[in-house]
This record gives C-alpha cells, structure tokens and sequence, in this order.
C-alpha cells in the first residue's frame, strides 16, 4: 500500500510539472504578435544571409538559486520572516546572466555587471558576444542553413533591446522582446553590415529553469535589408522535465548550456519550416 501511495504522488509530482512547464509558454504565446508567412517568391532567392542573434533576457531560476548557493539565507528566512532581498543581474562562474536575489558583496558585483551592460542608438550595440541563449542558437542557425545549401554569417554585433536596458526585471525584459518581435520593419541599417539578401534576427522570449524543468522560447525575424521591412515571423517553443535542471548549472553551467544548445535545434528548424527556408528533402543536421 505505501509503495503504491508513493508511486500515485509521484505520478502527480510529474504531471505537475509538465502542466507547469505548459503555462508560460501559453502566456507569451498569447502575447505575441501574429506569425507572418513569407512567398514562396521571396525566399526563393535568399542565399546570403546575415545571422543576428537578439539581447537575451536573464535566465530566470524558480526556487531562487540562493537556496541551493548560499544555504545561510535559508537560516535566515527562517530566523526572519519577511527578510527582503533585491533582485539583480548577476552572473554564474560559467557567465549565464541571472536575474535573482543577492546580499552583500554579490550586489555591488551585480551593480557593476549592470552599469558596464553596453548600449548603442540605433537599435544596436557593438561588442564581442559571450554565451547567451540568443548567440547558442544563431551558431546552430548558422549550421542548420549551411544544410540548405545557404550561406551565412553570424554578426559580431546584437540587437539591443533599449527597452529592457540593463534591468532586473523579467516582465520589463519581457515586455521588451515582445515588442522588438511585433515590429514590422527594423530601425537597423543592415545595409551598411555588407551585402546580404536578407537578415535573420533571432531572439529569446524567455527560458527559464523552473522545479525541475527547463524550458526555452525562440523568435525569429526574416529581414529585407533595403526595405528594412519584416517579411517573415514566427516563433517556437519547448520545454524538458529533468530532476537534474538546477545541477546542469554547476562546474560552470556546461551541461546547461549543453542542454540548450540542443533545445534550440528543433525549435529552429520548426521556424525555418515556417518561414521557408528549409527543405524537407535535406537532410537534417546532426
């Protein structure tokens, strides 16, 4: 009897977090601004094309990872009711970027991470990339279309979302991709970047580690660079139940990275499907 109790709550443990990880996605889904389907005729001589990836929102980490980082806050929280910590940028040993709670000498190391995050007018900001989610899927963009016969190139440069500048907050972070996503047009010159035929801007909607489930949104933009105008959009989206999401984050986040690499490989050639700029009769990138 106890072992068939135990079986029943984790078969809801499970199905909890599944209908969990169904949530968020379905919300930003709902946000989002309609899908465009391009010609056939518009892409069909698309064969330069230049890979940007979009500023990423912070990783966001439900419990917070203080608990598992700092086991003397969980002392606190219990020795202090309402103990009241702030949320800052602050990023991992392996440089994943997290909005979270910090105390002490972490929050001058956040303020600092916030005060040297680059910005630039004109939509853009000039800078060698570190790993964000954002730059892992334009490199497996840029492998995914060199299976299409299609040569491109991944820019130095990101798409800066001057909305969020450097802040904490997810909903603003969220807030601002959403409205990056629903433009028509791009106030980037991507003309002057070199010659192209079109642009490919590739953006987070949100991804998340949250009990025990990771989970990762991609939108994706296909640009006429003389026009500036949006002629394809569209977005996708997954999520992986896995008791091992807050431990991927350990030794430098490697098997984290790892894990999202792998994520946005599906979820890209779904939007390359959609915008059509895949073949199904090639074969797909290993």
């Amino acid at each position: 009897m106890k072992t068939s109790t135990r079986w029943f709550a984790q078969l809801f443990e499970d199905h909890k977090k599944i209908l969990l990880g169904l949530v968020l996605p379905i919300l930003l889904v709902g946000c989002a601004a309609p899908s465009i389907r391009p010609a056939a005729s518009q892409v069909e001589q698309l064969h330069r094309i230049l890979i940007v990836p979009v500023e990423a929102p912070p990783l966001e980490v439900i419990p917070d990872l203080i608990e598992r980082r700092d086991p003397a806050y969980r002392h606190a929280q219990n020795m202090v009711l309402g103990l009241a910590l702030p949320t800052k940028l602050y990023q991992t040993a392996g440089g994943i970027l997290v909005a979270g709670m910090v105390y002490g000498d972490q929050t001058q190391n956040a303020d600092a991470i916030t005060k040297a995050a680059p910005t630039a007018a004109g939509g853009s900001a000039k800078t060698d990339l570190l790993w964000t989610p954002a730059l892992v899927s334009a490199q497996k963009l840029r492998n995914l279309l060199a299976v299409e016969n299609r040569k491109s190139e991944l820019s130095r440069d990101y798409y800066h979302l001057p909305w969020a500048e450097g802040s904490a907050s997810l909903p603003r972070w969220h807030e601002a991709i959403q409205a990056w996503y629903g433009l028509d047009w791009t106030p980037v010159n991507y003309v002057e970047r070199g010659d192209y035929d079109a642009i490919l801007e590739v953006g987070i909607g949100a991804y998340r580690i949250f009990e025990g489930q990771t989970s990762l949104q991609l939108m994706v933009k296909l640009i006429d660079p003389v026009s500036r105008r949006v002629i394809a959009r569209t977005l996708a989206q997954s999520f992986k139940v896995d008791d091992e999401a807050f431990a991927s984050l350990d030794d430098g986040g490697a098997a984290f990275k790892e894990l999202i690499g792998n994520m946005a490989v599906p979820l890209l050639r779904q939007t390359l499907d959609d915008i059509g700029l895949r073949m199904a009769s090639q074969a797909d990138e290993t």
